[in-house]
């Protein structure tokens, strides 16, 4: 966890002419669960998936504080994310994703310099706001929705006997629900390895409520 304290007396300052230029957010692939280890799920649950998409750097706030970018009181509570969508020469700039209107600059010196509120995005002049408030947060990262993201799941879905039923799920662009969905049945009997797209799982045991597996080889398509 950070924690920068901000100067006693309050001072708002502008700067004109700044440059602010747009971060680009880095490219990611996600897999879980990690190859060969044993692990254990319950009917309905995802047992594997594989994650493309883009990701940005943010923080998230773990003290609430007040502040007053404007004319208003705003309060920052736990867990409000502000990514790290703009910077400037002297300045990575976080935006509020709940209020655009304001955000929080870190100056990129290293020193213990206070957090810097952002009080204005538009044009080239930038607006900060200083304040004696204690600013605690810890670094995370967000995932970007775009028309590139992509998501495979592979979901248990019970045992009849000896066959064994899954769900396989795609998600596309802003991922809020399954572009694709398709209904898998494999017999137990014939094999304990059961693959798809690339993807094989060892069965070690099932029942119907619970599976116990090992990821062999993530999706490759």
């Amino acid at each position: 966890m950070n924690r920068l304290l901000f100067l006693i007396v309050t001072i708002t300052f502008v700067s004109c002419g700044v440059t602010k230029r747009a971060v680009v957010p880095e490219n990611l692939t996600t897999y879980s669960p990690e190859l060969n280890n044993i692990s254990n799920s319950e009917i309905g649950i995802t047992l594997v998936s594989k994650e493309i998409g883009q990701n940005y750097n943010a923080i998230e706030i773990t003290k609430e504080f007040k502040t007053k970018p404007g004319n208003l009181v705003k309060t920052i509570k736990v867990g409000d994310i502000f990514v790290n969508d703009h910077y400037t020469e002297k300045y990575d700039l976080y935006s509020n994703t709940a209020d655009l209107t304001f955000g929080i600059a870190i100056p990129k010196n290293g020193n213990d310099n206070p957090l810097v509120y952002l009080t204005s995005f538009s044009g080239t002049g930038l607006s900060y706001k200083n304040t004696k408030k204690t600013i605690e947060y810890k670094k995370t990262s967000v995932p970007v929705k775009q028309k590139n993201y992509f998501k495979q799941e592979f979901i248990y879905n019970g045992r009849v006997g000896n066959g064994l039923k899954f769900i396989y799920r795609e998600y596309v662009e802003d991922y809020a629900r399954p572009a694709f969905t398709q209904d898998l049945q494999y017999d137990l009997s014939e094999s304990k390895i059961i693959g798809f797209r690339g993807l094989r799982i060892e069965v070690l045991n099932a029942t119907n409520t619970e599976i116990k597996y090992k990821v062999l080889n993530h999706f490759d398509r």
